[in-house]
């Protein structure tokens, strides 16, 4: 079980990068996790339509999110060349079916195409969801939206955390602990903005990572230009474990 960084930048994607994007990978298939700008096209460099196991969004804020609506023309151009015959299921939070089929009717009325490329599928905080060799469990986390972080199981019990976007709170430490690999946001830069923006710093994720006693902290979520190398060093003064900042195209193993 691998996770493979598609894009790492937010709010906007910097240059020669994508927005919020990730691919967990197993030898039975792979899962998007988050569509944000230009996903799409960095995703089609590795990948094909065909065997995707599915897409889940955190929630539905443009850096995770826009890239749905080029991915659903991709889907169909896979289905019209014969390499996709069943569409893609697409994992969003609740409520997010109604608002996703608001933003395509901005679109010029796209609901009745979207409907035959993505099949859509609510998720429930604490009601585990199969996904391929996937189990995967949800929980809500604190970004003023409605947003969830995701852990998912694989087949040989690895288990990958990943915090969405969020400020620190009592349930992350439960929902995320004993993970072999957190993937966790470190966006800001003080803990005033954290609260502010309901994010978390470099430090808070170190925290984050002890608390839970996770196998090996991945950062990201960055600002363009964020050196990674500096919040993998700040958050190394709350975390001893394995620490790496999230690179482009970087693949880094879940457990074993």
């Amino acid at each position: 079980m691998n996770l493979r960084i598609i894009g790492r930048s937010s709010p906007y994607a910097g240059p020669g990068e994508a927005g919020i994007g990730y691919v967990i990978e197993n030898e039975g298939g792979y899962i998007l996790l988050e569509c944000g700008s230009g996903v799409t096209a960095k995703y089609l460099e590795q990948y094909n339509l065909a065997d995707r196991q599915g897409v889940i969004i955190s929630h539905l804020h443009p850096d995770h999110s826009a890239d749905l609506f080029p991915l659903g023309f991709a889907i169909q151009h896979s289905m019209m060349q014969g390499l996709r015959k069943e569409p893609v299921p697409l994992y969003l939070p609740p409520g997010g079916v109604e608002a996703f089929n608001a933003a395509l009717d901005c679109f010029g009325g796209l609901q009745k195409h979207y409907a035959q490329v993505f099949k859509y599928q609510e998720y429930q905080p604490g009601v585990q969801i199969a996904m391929g060799a996937w189990k995967v469990d949800f929980n809500k986390v604190y970004h003023g939206v409605n947003c969830h972080g995701v852990v998912l199981e694989g087949d040989k019990g690895q288990r990958l955390g990943y915090t969405a976007d969020t400020k620190m709170g009592p349930e992350l430490e439960r929902f995320f602990q004993g993970v072999d690999l957190l993937l966790c946001e470190a966006t800001v830069e003080s803990e005033e903005q954290a609260e502010k923006t309901n994010h978390l710093t470099a430090e808070g994720a170190g925290k984050l990572g002890t608390a839970a006693g996770v196998g090996h902290l991945v950062l990201t979520h960055f600002l363009p230009g964020t050196d990674g190398e500096m919040k993998r060093r700040r958050a190394a003064r709350h975390f001893s474990g394995k620490i790496s900042a999230a690179e482009p195209d970087a693949v880094y193993p879940v457990g074993g």
